[in-house]
């Protein structure tokens, strides 16, 4: 394997593994997590991405599929750093910013993974990933569009067949950015009723870190959402009901309209 590399690209301490004999593009990226995590090192999906391109110009991926693959890996527990007396630190997700060093522009929302927020923080990760070396097919373009949407999910909360409301990752993700708080996969978040007109519930606040009349509720293992029951003293949910969800201060607010099950905007 050549080891230079060029200035785009990280300097390792302890150099990435060759990744030749990996199958898949999923296989090597996990090899990619257990040697960085192995070796008390964070990383960002977009790390994985460039290690990726520049070792195995023969995969076929989306950089986006990259981030939502690390992300269901963080969500399950897949991810967790081992110190040398096998005490485990399950991963943190911290939310930064780019500086605008490499091709991306400044200010965009990355994520780096890390045993602690001093480590995240302290974290270089802005890198150069190489372009593609291949055309998409028309199947692989129909993938990585996929991949997209899901990573550029409109923050819509909707109620499942079995009466909870859904609140997807997309919604979490953009409260972890705008309060700089990180979260673990299967953290709880904290919910709070505000009253509303006409004897209603007027809105729904979601919350990171604890506060006074908040309920704790734990981010689904599998895919890092939040589903829960309407809580007292709300009427039950109605399954197929959607309500867009907004950033406001340090909390979504969810906003329900009990006669119409809509939107409303509040100063």
């Amino acid at each position: 394997m050549n080891t230079s590399r060029p200035h785009s690209y990280p300097e390792y301490d302890i150099l990435p593994p060759a990744l030749a004999g990996e199958r898949t593009w999923q296989d090597a990226l996990c090899a990619l997590v257990d040697h960085f995590t192995t070796h008390d090192r964070c990383f960002s999906s977009g790390e994985l991405a460039a290690e990726l391109r520049l070792q195995r110009p023969d995969f076929r991926f989306a950089v986006t599929e990259i981030g939502e693959f690390v992300k269901d890996l963080f969500h399950s527990g897949a991810i967790e750093w081992r110190d040398r007396q096998g005490r485990v630190t399950p991963a943190l997700q911290i939310p930064r910013r780019t500086a605008g060093i490499s091709r991306t522009p400044a200010g965009t929302e990355v994520f780096v993974y890390g045993p602690t927020p001093i480590q995240g923080l302290a974290h270089a990760f802005e890198v150069d990933i190489p372009r593609p070396a291949f055309q998409p097919t028309a199947l692989e373009r129909q993938r990585f569009a996929a991949a997209a949407a899901q990573a550029d999910a409109a923050m819509i909360a909707s109620v499942h067949g079995d009466g909870r409301l859904c609140v997807p990752r997309r919604a979490i993700e953009a409260l972890s950015h705008a309060t700089g708080v990180a979260i673990r996969g299967g953290d709880s978040v904290w919910i709070a009723l505000d009253p509303g007109l006409r004897g209603g519930v007027g809105s729904l606040r979601i919350h990171l870190e604890p506060g006074d009349a908040c309920t704790a509720h734990a981010l689904q293992p599998e895919r890092g959402r939040l589903r829960f029951s309407s809580p007292d003293p709300a009427q039950p949910f109605a399954p197929g009901d959607r309500f867009e969800i907004v950033v406001r201060g340090s909390a979504l607010l969810v906003v329900l309209d009990p006669l119409t099950g809509s939107f409303a905007t509040q100063a």
